[in-house]
């Protein structure tokens, strides 16, 4: 659990991307009228940004972080930073310009479109700083396809949370398949350390009740049409799992003798 800050960075980050380019779609495609889209954008900007300053904390020292651009290109992590800072400019300008309906509105719309293609890029340029050959267990196609569920499964709850209900089933069929991979999953990391990957069964059984909860809490919001407060519940649910299986994830972290 000595990456705390790296796990809130991950999750938060994807999630807040996820929700953005969802209700981008959900917005073109009329299911959700443009207030509530704006209020959305904004609000996983916000979220964006709070992830961002809490994986600061992993620096040691905010200002060395500075120094990693001087690897973009060649630097996983270095692209990471850039990608992060681009798509918080974008999406933040073109956010804020869309919530305060100020500005061009063609520009608005551009800028958040723009940032949505770069949260594309980054979503995928985050698993690659894990490609370690020095990690076997995380050096796995299995820990990019989970880091590419995340923003479907934070995203599409956090984007259902703004009303749009194709959030919700997108954030379901996520969890759903990452259900069907666990076994696949785990069986690599027994593979690759047994004893490191038992000792996290704990954290993954948790992050699959979580997540089965939060299906449930779905369900039933969608049936029963209750009031929003259960939506917001069963969205901190589904974050909290997603936090849940990166700490295992981390804890995954081994170097061989």
């Amino acid at each position: 659990m000595h990456e705390l800050p790296l796990v809130f960075f991950t999750v938060f980050t994807q999630s807040a991307v996820g929700a953005f380019i969802l209700l981008l779609i959900g917005g073109t495609l009329g299911q959700i009228d443009r207030q509530r889209m704006a209020v959305g954008l904004f609000s996983a900007m916000c979220l964006f940004g709070v992830g961002v300053l809490l994986g600061i904390f992993h620096v040691g020292q905010p200002l060395r972080a500075l120094n990693m651009l001087l690897r973009v290109g060649h630097s996983p992590m270095s692209n990471e930073i850039v990608l992060s800072a681009v798509f918080a400019t974008l999406g933040g300008l073109g956010a804020l310009g869309l919530l305060l309906n100020r500005g061009a509105a063609s520009l608005c719309k551009g800028l958040v479109w723009l940032a949505a293609a770069v949260g594309v890029v980054f979503i995928f340029a985050i698993p690659q700083i894990y490609q370690l050959p020095t990690v076997v267990t995380w050096r796995t196609s299995y820990t990019t396809v989970m880091m590419v569920l995340t923003p479907m499964i934070g995203g599409g709850i956090l984007a259902g949370l703004f009303g749009l209900r194709l959030g919700l089933l997108v954030s379901v069929l996520a969890i759903l398949v990452s259900f069907c991979l666990r076994p696949g999953y785990i069986l690599t990391l027994m593979d690759a350390d047994g004893v490191l990957t038992a000792a996290q069964s704990s954290w993954f059984t948790a992050q699959v009740v979580l997540l089965a909860v939060g299906i449930v809490g779905v369900v039933a919001w969608v049936r029963l049409k209750t009031n929003v407060a259960v939506l917001a519940t069963t969205s901190l649910v589904v974050i909290a799992a997603e936090l849940v299986g990166r700490i295992a994830f981390y804890n995954l972290w081994t170097l061989p003798m």
